[in-house]
């Protein structure tokens, strides 16, 4: 960004001293052809008042200079008089611009460019009282020539202009990116920002920044609070068993279901823990990588074999059907996403119920006959740790995480989740890549 400024703002000096160079030449051969103009009718008229007191038209000669030339001519063209040059000699210049508007309107003046590099010709014409044509004419370099002539004045100075435009434009930059490089710092430090010290156009955004970070600090607060809790649970059972088991106080019979009891918490642990890594990795990568071919067909079917044991404890049926569309994706996420998916489907059905599976290209559709979510909680579910049925959840072994893994699978596919739900009736995931 820094350096996209400098550049605009050394275009921007460049431009401004191309046209200000320009513009000044235009304006100066503007103002140079009107005096020359004014000053050539002021000649003329002059040499016109003594133009009938004179004897003959070589007298036109006295009023001629180096940097003034003096030319009569008949009505015909034909000229009668040249300071410069034999008359009898000279072509007509009833053509000439100058000449034909004298005819016209009384006089006549024009512009043309001279034999001689970078020098013009400026002519003006008046009609006399007795039908000639009084023609007088200088010459001046042109803008162009004075440019020339000037021309490594004028690299020195846009040399200068360049330099200075550089650092202005540096010193410019600077001073507009400091206050956001102020800011950047502070936002990185996590201090408090005063909005009076920056550009009120950014306030805005830093309102947003310090809402998004209270809302950050409010969930880490949260999630913290929730794995405390989550953890604490499982602990506290495994070492009420194990104190027991210790100090003799469980009876032998009893010592086999005891240590039953910690595999089975220290395993609820293990799944929280592995799921809480899960959705650190989750939110840590900033972007996954689809270069897996996916079929959702395949995916479900080896997410069945795996959940098929877990079914038949509850005497539930999981059936696959449709037809998949290949398409990128990250293998490992999806399998996660659509495992979590049906793992819920079958937890929390009920006993001898259905999870059918249906795959129409791009979709997948995850359907049971199970508890049902209330409309109230249907907004919540994808919340960590949120749990539609807290007992049963944890008897199953659910850790509350298990949905927000999906909600960070699909944003990162950029994929579409629809639920529909109805109490004791069954619940209808639909998830569109």
């Amino acid at each position: 960004m820094k350096k996209r400024l400098i550049l605009s703002f050394f275009y921007m000096g460049l431009i401004a001293a191309i046209v200000g160079i320009t513009a000044t030449a235009l304006v100066y051969q503007s103002v140079l052809k009107s005096e020359m103009g004014e000053n050539l009718k002021n000649e003329c008229e002059i040499v016109a008042a003594g133009y009938s007191d004179l004897s003959s038209y070589d007298r036109l000669s006295v009023f001629a200079s180096d940097i003034l030339r003096i030319t009569l001519i008949d009505p015909s063209g034909k000229v009668l008089f040249e300071s410069e040059a034999e008359a009898g000699n000279m072509e007509n210049h009833l053509s000439r611009l100058e000449i034909s508007d004298a005819l016209s309107n009384g006089s006549g003046f024009d512009i043309r460019i001279s034999d001689t590099i970078g020098i013009e010709d400026y002519y003006y014409a008046m009609k006399l009282n007795d039908g000639n044509i009084l023609r007088v004419s200088t010459d001046a370099r042109s803008v162009f020539a004075v440019v020339g002539r000037s021309f490594y004045l004028l690299v020195l100075i846009v040399t200068l202009i360049i330099v200075f435009s550089v650092l202005i434009s540096v010193k410019l930059t600077s001073k507009i990116l400091d206050p956001v490089g102020r800011l950047y710092s502070l936002i990185e430090k996590d201090e408090e920002i005063d909005t009076s010290t920056v550009y009120p156009e950014l306030v805005p955004m830093i309102d947003e920044i310090s809402a998004q970070r209270r809302a950050q600090e409010s969930m880490r607060r949260e999630f913290t609070a929730n794995v405390s809790h989550e953890l604490k649970t499982p602990l506290t059972s495994i070492s009420g068993y194990a104190e027991m088991i210790e100090t003799g106080i469980a009876k032998d019979e009893d010592i086999k279901m005891f240590a039953g009891k910690i595999k089975s918490e220290a395993l609820r642990m293990l799944t929280l823990v592995s799921d809480i890594i899960k959705l650190s990795q989750l939110d840590d990568s900033e972007t996954t990588e689809l270069c897996d071919t996916i079929d959702l067909i395949t995916v479900a079917n080896e997410c069945k074999d795996e959940l098929e044991l877990e079914a038949q404890k509850k005497g539930v049926e999981i059936y696959i059907k449709g037809e998949g569309e290949p398409f990128p994706g990250n293998y490992i996420q999806l399998h996660e996403m659509i495992f979590n998916l049906m793992d819920n489907a079958v937890k929390y059905n009920r006993t001898n119920g259905n999870v059918d599976v249906t795959v129409t290209g791009k979709t997948i559709r995850i359907s049971d006959t199970g508890i049902g979510i209330s409309e109230e909680n249907k907004g919540r579910i994808f919340e960590r740790f949120f749990r539609v049925d807290k007992s049963r959840s944890r008897k199953g072994g659910g850790t509350g995480l298990g949905l927000s893994i999906v909600r960070h699978i699909a944003e990162n596919h950029h994929a579409e989740i629809n639920i529909e739900s109805t109490m004791n009736v069954g619940t209808d995931i639909t998830v569109h890549f």
